[in-house]
């Protein structure tokens, strides 16, 4: 059930953040920064992501 719980607020994080990348995307249009920010975002997700939705060894 906590599991379920962090993945939900992990999710809120990176959602947020990716809208606030394209955000500025769209208003000052791609840059070095913008595309090191998508890297990171998917960093977060696969690694946060896919941990919190594997059961955990026994």
């Amino acid at each position: 059930m906590a599991r379920r719980i962090v993945l939900a607020i992990v999710l809120l994080f990176i959602v947020g953040l990716a809208f606030l990348t394209l955000d500025d995307v769209a208003r000052n249009g791609i840059s070095a920064l913008a595309v090191i920010s998508v890297g990171i975002l998917l960093l977060f997700f696969f690694g946060i992501v896919g941990a919190l939705s594997q059961p955990p060894r026994r």
